[in-house]
């Protein structure tokens, strides 16, 4: 337990990982940090829209620096009632996927597992311990959809 309090403050975001591993520049940060508070959008996103790293350099930084495993998230291959759980809005907002239930865990695919207020907000929601793994922007997004298609049928 001492061990993970320990991880936890470690932690850096995504933006700091970047720009350690040289990825990005401190100025390219700054600069996608300024078009977050203006979009709302996940730093992430925001990177990869603007062609400075792709999906595959986020993954691979997020994954040396934190051990967290990478996914590919199956819809076949989840509990899709883990997911109607939650509401869509925390869902997209957070771009995180709850996969299935391992153990006591409940395992959540995250598209930035630095995000320690969407780590807390989904264990308060749930209640469980978190096994956090990695999956795309990309690939969250088209799980959701596919989960949630009914919504935009409906408007």
């Amino acid at each position: 337990m001492n061990k993970k309090q320990e991880e936890k403050k470690n932690i850096q975001k995504l933006g700091e990982i970047l720009t350690y591993y040289k990825i990005i520049t401190p100025q390219q940060l700054e600069e996608g940090l300024k078009n977050q508070k203006e979009s709302g959008k996940r730093i992430g996103e925001i990177l990869i829209e603007n062609n400075l790293v792709t999906q595959d350099e986020i993954n691979w930084v997020l994954g040396k620096k934190l051990e967290v495993p990478y996914v590919q998230i199956n819809i076949n291959n989840i509990d899709i009632n883990l997911s109607k759980n939650i509401s869509e809005s925390i869902l997209r907002k957070f771009k995180i996927f709850p996969m299935i239930e391992l153990n006591d865990e409940l395992v959540i695919a995250m598209a930035d597992p630095t995000d320690q207020e969407a780590i807390e907000m989904i264990k308060e929601v749930t209640k469980r311990e978190l096994k956090i793994v990695l999956a795309s922007f990309k690939n969250i997004d088209e799980t959701l959809d596919k989960i949630f298609k009914k919504k935009d049928s409906d408007s």
